[in-house]
């Protein structure tokens, strides 16, 4: 009855065929499996799971028992790690891929220590018992009981007590529902294993109740635009993973999937895959880490037999796929024809990202900006803020998070210096008080973007210098392929300084020459012009990964200015090798009937030379036209705000009116 039960789940009416497919397709993800699970035979353990939300590096050995509420150098997120018992997920399949009987007794030994030594009281749920461990062990433990179903050497007497600790994890979870997991990525996570929980159990009450709390939780986390509220790629990804898991699992034991709850996940799987860098990894953006997210795309490609998030995937059937999904899925992927997206630029204009591009090959450019809401104690001070890819890999990076311990680090790494945005008297518009908070918060002022075929632009701003009567904003035109202009305009009175951040990826290096710097990485280079400020090369620190520093370059601009004022930055991007003479000066700007000249503060012009192609880009800082007049810089004439010209296209277009 137990085997029969555990078919529909994952992988589980076949799995010696997933087991075979991942040894066949997956020769080293097999043998960090096994690598892992040995390590755990030792009682030794590092967190290195795909979506593992906090990894480590170290590993941690009990002589003895396992100490299951050990702290190890004080974070206790490797606490709450360990007691996800990922590892029991580990040996399972460990045992599929080699049958040795010695990972089921490592699965029995630990386990049994687990029910015996960690029970539910209100002090176990500060930790071992918080109610997010517990969603999450309902999926870990159900997946070991599918993975180990076929497994003899373990007794019924034991799966008998698996299964009435597991229940109680069930009656636990129905107790657990406040304001904070209706927003919270707890809610859905934890009430995804309330509904494995009662699916397994046929438990109606169990499945009435985590339908209810997943359709509302999702109606309120998710925008319209597919976007987790708490602005980390990340954590979208874990609510995405429990989210199509769910409607997964219940379309296969035939609940009905509410309609808004189905829209709300693809939704959020197209959110995923535009956010993602061209290699495919999500950016470091607030408390996230460098990793692939295919496997969630490749989910929604099948559930939802769609051919754009077969694309978007790379067309690779991932190895948590297989386990995950099953050998019939694959089948399923590999029927599914292949879609690219019509557009390639996409704006998630809820939360405030924008991600520019030239294409989705993975030697395309890709430029992230954000202006959005904080998103809750995962959300960074990153407003105004860019990341830029090109030519394979990292250009211009988001420093990540590093640690969730409150210390000096943790707030550093939240704050506006931390990020690719601008700052006025050394001052951060947002400021941490803890780990969590701030006791400061920069409101976002949303800009426009228009997408067109010659040039995409995107803007915002924000109040955060307000109490300094300072209006900071950023405006961003992409020159397709690889120029970008941007254009930071400060407006005020009184005498500030003003200070760009710039922080390059550590695997390439960075050559200044008077007011440009050269990134010369592995297979491309970026030429930035830094047109106003004073240049200063430093090292900093950044965090691809949870518990993982590595050192990067890092670039400021700053200057002086009384009143309003502007910086400018040109970058263009190229292919490592190819020394294409790229020229950019300032040009006046001026009224074409009456001929006036305009300040700088009024209105600022570009020419741009790359070989024979030639650009114009004008920004407008005023209101410039009150009697009828067209705006006119380097031979070029038009009516806007933000203008762009070339010798190929010299009517030019508008990018924002």
């Amino acid at each position: 009855m137990r085997r029969e039960k555990l078919q529909k789940f994952w992988c589980g009416n076949n799995v010696n065929k997933a087991a075979e497919f991942f040894k066949d397709n997956y020769s080293l993800s097999e043998k960090e499996l096994i690598e892992q699970a040995n390590l755990v035979c030792d009682n030794t353990f590092v967190f290195r799971e795909h979506w593992e939300m906090e990894r480590t590096n170290q590993p941690v050995t009990f002589n003895g028992n396992v100490e299951w509420d050990c702290i190890p150098s004080g974070d206790p997120e490797w606490t709450f790690a360990l007691n996800r018992h990922t590892c029991f997920v580990n040996l399972a399949k460990a045992w599929n891929c080699t049958k040795n009987e010695k990972y089921a007794e490592k699965f029995m030994e630990l386990a049994k220590d687990w029910m015996e030594r960690v029970p539910l009281t209100e002090e176990s749920k500060q930790n071992t018992w918080r109610s997010i461990e517990a969603g999450i062990r309902c999926e870990n433990w159900l997946k070991s009981m599918m993975l180990f179903a076929d497994c003899g050497q373990i007794p019924e007497s034991f799966w008998d007590e698996f299964e009435r600790i597991l229940f109680l994890h069930g009656e636990y979870l129905m107790s657990v529902n406040g304001v904070f997991h209706r927003l919270s990525n707890w809610g859905i996570l934890q009430n995804h294993g309330l509904l494995l929980a009662g699916i397994y159990f046929e438990n109606n009450d169990w499945i009435k109740e985590a339908v209810k709390r997943l359709e509302e939780e999702l109606y309120v986390q998710i925008f319209e635009d597919g976007t987790q509220w708490e602005q980390s790629p990340m954590y979208h990804g874990e609510v995405l993973h429990c989210s199509i898991d769910s409607i997964e699992h219940m379309k296969r034991f035939g609940i009905q999937i509410p309609a808004q709850m189905s829209k709300k996940v693809e939704n959020m799987l197209y959110a995923l895959a535009m956010w993602c860098k061209p290699n495919g990894n999500i950016p470091c953006q607030s408390d996230s880490d460098d990793i692939d997210a295919g496997d969630l795309l490749v989910h929604g490609a099948c559930f939802y037999n769609d051919g754009i998030l077969k694309f978007l995937s790379d067309t690779r059937f991932r190895e948590e796929n297989i386990w995950n999904l099953g050998i019939e899925d694959y089948l399923l992927y590999e029927k599914i024809e292949a879609l690219a997206p019509k557009e390639t630029s996409y704006a998630l204009a809820d939360s405030g990202n924008y991600m520019l591009r030239s294409g989705f090959d993975k030697d395309a450019d890709y430029l992230r900006f954000h202006n959005g809401c904080m998103g809750s104690g995962h959300g960074h001070g990153d407003l105004l803020h860019i990341d830029l890819f090109s030519h394979g890999e990292d250009i211009l990076i988001d420093t990540g998070r590093y640690t969730y311990v409150d210390s000096k680090i943790r707030r550093d790494f939240k704050s506006p210096s931390a990020h690719n945005t601008i700052c006025v008297d050394d001052e951060e518009f947002s400021v941490c008080a803890n780990s969590w908070g701030y006791e400061k918060m920069a409101q976002p002022i949303k800009g426009e973007y228009r997408f067109t075929e010659m040039a995409d632009f995107v803007s915002g701003a924000h109040l955060g210098y307000i109490e300094k009567g300072i209006f900071l904003s950023r405006k961003v035109v992409y020159i397709k392929p690889s120029i970008y202009v941007i254009m930071d305009e400060c407006y005020g009175s009184g005498t500030h300084r003003y200070m760009q951040n710039w922080h390059f990826s550590g695997d390439g290096n960075i050559i200044p020459d008077e007011k440009q710097v050269t990134f010369e990485g592995k297979k491309g280079n970026a030429k930035f012009f830094f047109l106003h400020g004073q240049i200063a090369l430093s090292k900093k620190e950044w965090s691809a990964e949870y518990n993982s520093l590595k050192p990067c370059n890092h670039v400021s601009v700053s200057m002086e200015e009384t009143g309003s004022t502007s910086m400018i930055t040109v970058i263009s991007t190229g292919e490592k090798g190819d020394n294409q003479d790229v020229i950019v000066e300032e040009i006046p700007v001026s009224l074409e009937k009456s001929g006036k000249i305009l300040t700088d503060k009024q209105a600022e012009a570009i020419r741009i030379k790359i070989n024979e192609e030639e650009y114009v880009v004008v920004f407008l800082h005023e209101e410039i036209i009150s009697e009828v007049d067209l705006i006119f810089a380097g031979g070029y004439s038009s009516y806007g705000k933000v203008l762009l010209f070339s010798n190929k296209n010299p009517r030019g277009i508008c990018l924002q009116y």
